[in-house]
């Protein structure tokens, strides 16, 4: 079977909190943590019948081919890839990411939205084989090359050590932090955008994909423990529906139980997240239930396991004909809306290699 692989060397990243500024503007980290990937290489290699360029031009393709960061450091922020049935719509060259909705939401209870210009690594390369065939990921486990996606065990290793040193009245132990940290594979997706005007396709790949995805819903942005609120022109304060939904008049609330909030004991910032938290006392809490009963719908993430692609019955195919550039535009992020894309993984290291292989000929 001819390959071509895509290998995100030794770590795809060392990823190492550089900063820490109180802010709402990122939805999945307790304040606007970013992570910072010291090292990129992405390394290109194929066979005889596929060849790779990072350029369209005939004489630039070969079987080899490195796509190094050409910048010294590389940031990651959570981004989503909800909404994307609108940049589908009109055929965009590059897929769209979100970061975050805004805590501050108006009385129409609708988030700010807002486009994501960083946070994530984008680059488009070009196929091209002198047959016409379908090419698809290798995630077969018995190939020699196939898809992989891990921590990077070392450097995690001594991330633990180090925060451990540097928090020794953590209750965790350095075992117990290093497994926080190995879990932001969980929240790793990569994406495969097919530019070509009557193949246009985009496929999103979650490797440890446990459950489907939702693309919405509560969250505890400033981490105070209670699920974020919005006044409305009446002056209720109704809890926050985050995220990409179907029609927000759909959306049902209970009433509030009354009386006083009460302070919550807050978890350490760095193992906090904005998933769990509680309802004011004040507020009208979201009924899922009812909502849903009432025809709420919350998008979910359509997305493909190793396992997806590796069936017979693989929808993940690129169409490449003969002598004939094309072009894809492979996106590796983190999915903030995933449950695993929390405070926890900060700090964490992992390294990622995508296989491409010759799947079938296209006939007709």
């Amino acid at each position: 079977m001819n390959k071509k692989r895509i290998i995100t060397s030794a770590a795809i990243g060392t990823i190492a909190l550089v900063g820490l500024s109180v802010s709402l503007t990122l939805a999945w980290y307790g304040a606007s943590d970013r992570l910072n990937m010291r090292s990129l290489d992405v390394v290109v290699a194929g066979q005889t019948n596929l060849k790779i360029s990072d350029s369209s031009e005939l004489s630039t393709f070969v079987s080899d081919l490195d796509l190094s960061p050409v910048e010294k450091e590389f940031v990651f922020v959570p981004v989503s890839s909800m909404n994307k049935k609108s940049w589908m719509a009109t055929q965009s060259h590059n897929p769209v990411f979100y970061d975050c909705s805004s805590s501050l939401v108006p009385s129409s209870g609708e988030p700010n939205l807002e486009i994501a210009e960083y946070g994530f690594f984008r680059k488009s390369i070009y196929l091209f084989t002198n047959i016409d065939y379908y090419v698809t990921l290798d995630t077969d486990p018995e190939s020699p090359n196939h898809c992989l996606f891990e921590a990077n065990d070392e450097v995690n290793t001594a991330r633990a050590q180090q925060l451990k040193r540097d928090n020794p009245d953590w209750t965790l132990s350095v075992s117990e932090i290093k497994e926080k940290l190995d879990s932001l594979v969980n929240c790793l997706r990569v994406s495969i955008l097919v530019t070509e005007e009557n193949h246009y396709n985009y496929y999103i790949v979650d490797p440890y994909k446990q459950s489907v995805t939702t693309l919405g819903g509560r969250l505890d942005n400033d981490r105070d423990g209670y699920y974020d609120c919005y006044r409305t022109v009446n002056g209720e304060t109704r809890e926050t529906i985050y995220g990409e939904v179907n029609d927000r008049e759909k959306i049902v609330y209970d009433n509030p139980i009354g009386g006083s909030d009460e302070k919550i004991e807050q978890e350490d910032h760095y193992f906090g997240n904005s998933f769990d938290a509680v309802s004011r006392k004040i507020a009208y809490t979201y009924n899922k239930e009812a909502s849903t009963a009432n025809g709420l719908e919350i998008a979910k993430e359509e997305s493909f396991s190793l396992e997806d692609i590796n069936s017979e019955a693989t929808k993940l195919l690129i169409p490449c004909y003969a002598n004939k550039p094309t072009e894809i535009i492979v996106s590796i992020y983190l999915e903030g809306w995933d449950l695993d894309c929390i405070n926890a993984t900060m700090g964490a290291s992992f390294s990622t290699k995508l296989n491409f292989k010759l799947l079938r000929g296209i006939i007709g």
